[in-house]
């Protein structure tokens, strides 16, 4: 029976994604005025999702607030002036029946909020942090113990610790995973892989920020039945090959092995790309699903929204994300579900004959039907008429 058509998705997900004043200092600079660049453009990326008392919270960097839904399908909007709006990459997970709150600062100590009501707007900091992380995932283990990891660089690997009840480290943090190209080969920087000189003004800037190795990032820990699954984000937020790997263990610290199914959530082409540094939970079904971070760069580099997967393991324990038409619209269930379900429609419009009145120089008709997020039809001008 088809679902009812209020339970039609299709990514990215449909989110009042919130606008970004981002303004860089250090090294990317604005060549025109030799200031510290400033962008300013809409986006979510980063997104922790966890299901909670019955209801679904999504965290995303910078946004000053969060999202909530009952069913995976529509989202409302909350702003909160309780956690740091500014901080990247979110963490929320559920420790000892509460749901705790990090994010990214590389500099300072990263604090820990704390909330059993999220919608009456309860955060408390629980503790201003004792140590500085980036990208943090918080994992507490069927033993109560608590662990955590972190990493977001291009020359330094995720780490991973125990901590206790205030969130201090016990012990010295474990390096769990770093780059290896020549075994990964999606782990490659590069559009497509490929690594091309920079031409434009724009793209030396993101090369002498981003480098050409590539950033180990976005932890986030899974376990099931037994098996540890440590996922991670590579090469690069602003690449078409964003993408998650893991790595699995028998303990929560290791040692891990590379899986040789990553990346298990890829989308290097289609309407939008990329397919990395998210999180993977359960629904109230049982059923798997994987957020993760997709590109547009349009804008500006950091320019992104959220996918939204389905997902699960298989028979072997393989961890998998179902991504054939991942933009094409498809149903969130109200019940268990095949995650390999095909789409019930099919694109009809793909490079079809378009055409138009008048267009703006670089926004030609057919732009509209070539399925690009990136590119676009528009009118060359906005009085009446010029349509």
């Amino acid at each position: 029976m088809t679902q009812p058509a209020a339970r039609i998705v299709c990514n990215p997900m449909d989110l009042a994604y919130r606008y970004q004043d981002i303004r860089f200092s250090g090294v990317v600079r604005d060549t025109k005025i030799g200031e510290p660049r400033r962008t300013v453009h809409r986006e979510a990326a980063d997104p922790s999702i966890v299901l909670y008392r019955q209801r679904y919270y999504l965290f995303a960097s910078m946004s000053a607030g969060f999202w909530h839904s009952t069913d995976l399908v529509s989202w409302e909007y909350q702003a909160t002036s309780k956690l740091p709006a500014l901080d990247y990459a979110p963490d929320v997970r559920e420790v000892d029946g509460a749901l705790y709150i990090s994010a990214s600062r590389k500099e300072d100590n990263c604090p820990f909020f704390r909330s059993v009501d999220p919608l009456s707007d309860d955060f408390t900091e629980v503790t201003p942090g004792t140590f500085s992380f980036w990208d943090p995932n918080l994992f507490q283990d069927s033993d109560s113990k608590t662990y955590l990891y972190w990493g977001c660089d291009n020359e330094t690997p995720l780490y991973g610790v125990e901590v206790d009840d205030s969130f201090k480290q016990l012990g010295e943090p474990l390096p769990l995973i770093s780059s290896d190209t020549d075994a990964h080969g999606w782990e490659q920087m590069g559009e497509d892989y490929i690594r091309k000189v920079p031409q434009t003004e724009q793209e030396k800037l993101v090369a002498q920020f981003t480098g050409t190795t590539p950033y180990i990032e976005g932890a986030w820990m899974t376990k099931r039945e037994g098996t540890y699954y440590l996922q991670y984000a590579a090469p690069a937020t602003e690449l078409n090959t964003y993408a998650d790997g893991y790595y699995t263990a028998n303990c929560p610290l290791g040692p891990f092995t590379y899986s040789e199914n990553s990346p298990f959530s890829s989308k290097p082409g289609g309407f939008i790309t990329g397919a990395g540094h998210g999180s993977t939970f359960q629904d109230r079904h049982g059923n798997w699903w994987h957020a993760a971070t997709m590109r547009i760069s349009v804008n500006d580099v950091f320019e992104r929204r959220i996918g939204l997967f389905p997902a699960g393991f298989d028979e072997d324990g393989v961890l998998f994300c179902n991504q054939n038409f991942a933009d094409y619209p498809y149903e969130v269930p109200d019940g268990p579900f095949d995650p390999w379900t095909p789409p019930q429609w099919m694109l009809l419009s793909y490079k079809a004959r378009a055409t138009a009145t008048s267009s703006k120089p670089g926004h030609a008709p057919t732009q509209a039907v070539n399925e690009n997020i990136r590119t676009w039809w528009a009118a060359a001008g906005r009085d009446p008429g010029s349509l």
